[in-house]
């Protein structure tokens, strides 16, 4: 796997032409899902009931600022939400894999703590 570098264009919005009721192109500005980025944003902050504390770099934290600004979003912390739930969406293949592979991580660490439990059980006592 190549990993991406900083300088390639990133995949999180898309823009796509459609023709307007009146026959003109019209440029409507997509996430990479394919969602509505108004709609998009409001499924990201709903619900939304835990507080996640993170620190970002200064380009970071002017994308945020200029969805703000933008008038997207109403705070940094509603584009954050954005931003990661839209993160995750684009990068899905790869958090299924993780989430497939953490669970294996948990069977092997598992079987291992009743393998030891087992051992001790069956071992002499040195007292």
């Amino acid at each position: 796997m190549t990993p991406k570098k900083d300088h390639e264009d990133p995949k999180i919005v898309v823009v796509r032409k459609e023709m307007a009721g009146d026959g003109k192109a019209v440029e409507q500005i997509r996430c990479a899902s394919g969602d509505d980025v108004c709609e998009a944003i409001e499924r990201a902050l709903d619900s939304r009931t835990r507080g996640v504390m993170v620190r970002l770099n200064e380009e970071l934290v002017g994308r945020l600022d200029a969805l703000v600004e933008a008038g997207l979003c109403d705070s940094r912390s509603g584009a954050a939400a954005f931003m990661i739930r839209e993160g995750v969406r684009a990068n899905e293949a790869l958090f299924e894999h993780v989430e497939r592979t953490t669970e294996e991580i948990a069977t092997l660490r598992s079987q291992l703590q009743e393998l030891v439990g087992r051992a001790d059980e069956q071992a002499p006592s040195t007292e």
